[in-house]
């Protein structure tokens, strides 16, 4: 049952993950929107580049411990089905 609870975690990361590469999206075209614009905000231009960077870096170590950990389980078997192993592992 354990396994089943770590594999909906896991789920559960990576649609944070597709919600943050929404919001990366997001200030990429309020970024252009205001490039566009004859005067622009600089403070707003400010702002919503470091945010842009913030959530580029969490998206890029979250998803490297998603790969971490994908490795991990292809080299001792799957996280969803009960083996001897996981079973081991999750008591």
């Amino acid at each position: 049952m354990a396994t089943y609870s770590l594999a909906n975690e896991r789920l559960r990361a990576l649609e944070d993950i597709e919600r943050e590469i929404g919001a990366i999206l997001q200030n990429a075209g309020t970024v252009i929107l205001e490039l566009s614009k004859e005067k622009t905000n600089e403070r707003l231009l400010d702002r919503q580049a470091a945010a842009f960077t913030a959530s580029v870096q969490h998206v890029e170590a979250e998803l490297s411990a998603q790969i971490r950990y994908l490795t991990q389980v292809g080299v001792s078997g799957s996280c969803c089905a009960p083996t001897q192993s996981n079973l081991s592992l999750s008591l």
